[in-house]
């Protein structure tokens, strides 16, 4: 969302200058030096005006600024839709894919003990996107039962984190989500949010791609990766010294997967 921060802080350079201008519009002219010099009848009816229409000016220049407020507001709200329109229209379009559907060879059973409803086993295997240098031979995928809000929310901030990297990348994301919600027994995805700092967009409408990868991970018990993944960060962004300090697990375009030690 960082492009949309640029048209919202142009947009708030432009109504700074709507401002401005209102402000000197409505601002009383002050005779120059060179005009013809004012009489003491005019100075008398001037100071009756100013002392009589003092709240008046003050109220129209308020108008004004609202007004000019509220439509730059209202055009910083339409590039905003626009802008997410053409993201997910981008997402859609470049998000060709191909995976295995994984097996769910294993003796499922159902842990509650932590307040969480999931399931575990070896469902991944046979499934993984990736292959990665150093794979997690213990490492167990699980599937979880989402409720309706719990499901919506997480397609969106997986969405949000990774709309433009297609299935892939969205599936790593995901996967970092449950992996995230299994270790720490979280009983809805809002708290795992909260905890490991997702900071994407929730406002763009889930791509059926997206909703797919968040089916694949959590409904299916899939895994991008045969290794947990908690954390991420996008390197053309910025550079992060902790999460380097973690266990590296992959890169799939800008962004860096970690486990913890």
């Amino acid at each position: 969302m960082r492009k949309l921060n640029i048209f919202t802080k142009i947009l708030m350079l432009t109504l700074c200058a709507i401002i401005t201008i209102s402000m000197s519009v409505l601002t009383p002219k002050v005779a120059a030096a060179n005009e013809t010099p004012i009489t003491e009848t005019e100075k008398t009816e001037t100071n009756t005006y100013n002392e009589k229409d003092e709240d008046s000016i003050a109220l129209a220049r308020a108008i004004v600024m609202d007004e000019a407020k509220l439509e730059a507001e209202s055009i910083i709200e339409e590039l905003q839709v626009e802008a997410e329109k053409e993201i997910q229209k981008a997402t859609e379009s470049t998000d060709d894919y191909e995976y295995v559907e994984p097996s769910s060879s294993s003796s499922s059973s159902t842990n509650t003990s932590t307040g969480g409803s999931y399931v575990s086993g070896t469902a991944g295997t046979g499934g993984y996107l990736l292959s990665i240098d150093n794979p997690d031979p213990n490492y167990t995928s699980y599937s979880i039962t989402l409720s309706d809000a719990d499901r919506d929310l997480a397609e969106r901030i997986v969405m949000g984190e990774a709309g433009g990297t297609g299935f892939t990348g969205m599936a790593l994301v995901a996967q970092a989500l449950r992996d995230a919600f299994v270790k720490g027994g979280y009983s809805d995805i809002a708290t795992v949010i909260k905890s490991h700092g997702y900071y994407g967009s929730t406002s763009i409408k889930p791509s059926q791609s997206c909703k797919d990868a968040v089916a694949f991970i959590f409904d299916q018990g899939g895994a991008a990766v045969q290794h947990r993944i908690l954390v991420f960060y996008a390197s053309n962004y910025c550079s992060s010294s902790w999460h380097e300090s973690q266990e590296f697990v992959c890169q799939y375009g800008y962004v860096r997967y970690f486990d913890f030690w």
